[in-house]
C-alpha cells in the first residue's frame, strides 16, 4: 500500500497530459482550415463540418460513457478513450476527406468519454483531494488549448502545417503511454461487483430531479460559451472593431479561464454553502452585467468590448468549473459520478448545439436585436439558479 501511495505521484503528469488533449485536438484544426482546404482541393467553407463534428460526438456519446465503465472497468475504459483519440489523430495525418471526417469523429468520441471519465477519476483515486486534481486537469485543458492556439501560426510558418498535425498526434500518444505505464500498478477502483451493486441501487439520472440542475447549469454555460465564440467576433466586426483588437478580446475570453481553473476547485471544496453561493452570485452578476451591456452595444470602443468579454468569460468559467467539481463532490462513488456527468453533458451539449445556429438566424435579421440579448440574459439566469440549487443538494 505504501509503495502504491508513493507511486501515485506519477499520476500527476498523466492527469496533466490527459487534460492537455481534452480540447486542443478540436480547437487547433480550425486554425489550419485554409491549408487543409488547399490540400483537399475543396472550398474552405466545406470544412466547417470538421468544427461541428466533435460537438455532435459529445452529444451522442456523453450519456453512454458510463456504459464503457460498466463493460470494461475504469483502467481499460480510460485506455480505450485515449486510444480512440490517438487513432483518430493518426487518421487525420492521411489527407483525404473520408479520413479527416472519420478521424475527427473518433477524436470527438474519445474526448466525450474523457469529459465524463475525468471527474470520475478524481472521485476514484483522489477522494480527499478533489479540488486539487480537478484544478490540475481543468487547468491543463484550458492551458493546452491556449498553447496550441498560440504556437500554431509560428509552427506552420517555420515547418509547415503538417508538422502541426504531427504535434496533435504526439501529445495524445504521450498521454496514452503515460496511462498504460501507471495502470501496471494502479488499483482498479471500479470492480465488476461494485458495478453490479451500483447499477442496482444507483441513481437513474434522467428520472432524478436532483440531477437536472447539473444539466441546466452545464447547458446554460455551454450555450453561452459556444455562441460567444461563434458570433461575438462577427458582432464586433459589425461595429467596426479593428480585426487585431477582436483577436485580443477573444483571446482574453479564453485566458480568463486559467486563473479560474487554478483557484476555484480548491475554494469550492473548502467553502461551506455560503461561500459557494457568493462565488455563484459573483458569476451570475457578472453574466447579467455582460448581457445587459449588449442592450447598449452600439460602439467600437475597446473599453466596452473588453469588459464585455471578461465579464461573460468569468461567468462561463465559474459555472463550468463549478459543475465539473460538483460532479465529484455530490456523488458517492466513481460510477455515480460518471452517470451524473454523462447525463449533464449529453443534455447540456444538446442545448448548446442549437445556440450558434439560432443566434445566427437572429443576427441575420438584426445584429443588435433585443431578442438574442434577452435570451443571453435568460441563459445566465438559468445557470445561476441551477447552480444555487446544486449548492443546496447534499448528494444526488
Amino acid at each position: 500500500m505504501n509503495t502504491t501511495m508513493r507511486k501515485m505521484k506519477w499520476m500527476l503528469p498523466v492527469v496533466l497530459l490527459i487534460g492537455f488533449i481534452m480540447r486542443s485536438p478540436i480547437t487547433t484544426l480550425p486554425l489550419m482550415l485554409k491549408e487543409l482546404a488547399t490540400n483537399l482541393h475543396v472550398a474552405q467553407s466545406q470544412l466547417g463540418i470538421l468544427t461541428t463534428l466533435p460537438l455532435i460526438m459529445f452529444l451522442l456519446f456523453s450519456n453512454f460513457a458510463s456504459g464503457l465503465l460498466n463493460l470494461l472497468g475504469f483502467k481499460k475504459a480510460m485506455m480505450v478513450a485515449i486510444g480512440t483519440l490517438v487513432v483518430g489523430s493518426f487518421l487525420r495525418l492521411i489527407i483525404a476527406m473520408p479520413t479527416m471526417l472519420l478521424g475527427t469523429c473518433l477524436i470527438g468520441a474519445g474526448i466525450a468519454h474523457l469529459n465524463v471519465f475525468m471527474p470520475s477519476l478524481v472521485t476514484a483515486y483522489f477522494p480527499n483531494r478533489i479540488g486539487l486534481y480537478t484544478t490540475l486537469y481543468s487547468f491543463a485543458m484550458i492551458f493546452g488549448n491556449a498553447i496550441f492556439n498560440l504556437i500554431t501560426a509560428p509552427v506552420i510558418q517555420m515547418w509547415g502545417w503538417k508538422s502541426m498535425m504531427w504535434l496533435l498526434v504526439i501529445v495524445p500518444v504521450l498521454a496514452l503511454t503515460g496511462w498504460l505505464l501507471v495502470t501496471t500498478w494502479l488499483p482498479e477502483k471500479i470492480s465488476r461487483t461494485d458495478i453490479k451493486r451500483h447499477v442496482k441501487s444507483d441513481l437513474h439520472v434522467w428520472n432524478n430531479k436532483r440531477a437536472w440542475p447539473f444539466l441546466l447549469t452545464f447547458g446554460g454555460q455551454a450555450t453561452l460559451s459556444y455562441t460567444f465564440s461563434a458570433w461575438m467576433p462577427a458582432l464586433m466586426d459589425y461595429h467596426r472593431v479593428p480585426a487585431g483588437i477582436i483577436g485580443v478580446i477573444t483571446a482574453s475570453f479564453a485566458l480568463i479561464g486559467l486563473p479560474i481553473s487554478i483557484f476555484l476547485p480548491q475554494l469550492l471544496v473548502v467553502f461551506k454553502r455560503r461561500g459557494k453561493k457568493i462565488l455563484i452570485w459573483s458569476a451570475g452578476l457578472c453574466g447579467m452585467a455582460a448581457a445587459g451591456m449588449l442592450f447598449v452595444q452600439n460602439t467600437s470602443s475597446v473599453t466596452f468590448w473588453m469588459p464585455e468579454s471578461l465579464l461573460i468569460g468569468y461567468a462561463i468559467g465559474v459555472f463550468f468549473i463549478f459543475d465539473m467539481t460538483m460532479f465529484a463532490v455530490k456523488t458517492d462513488n466513481p460510477y455515480a459520478t460518471a452517470k451524473l456527468s454523462g447525463m449533464a453533458q449529453a443534455g447540456g451539449y444538446l442545448m448548446s448545439a442549437f445556440g450558434p445556429s439560432l443566434y445566427g438566424v437572429a443576427f441575420a435579421a438584426n445584429p443588435t436585436g433585443n431578442l438574442q440579448n434577452s435570451v443571453y440574459m435568460v441563459l445566465v439566469l438559468l445557470a445561476l439558479v441551477s447552480s444555487l440549487v446544486i449548492v443546496q443538494i447534499e448528494k444526488v
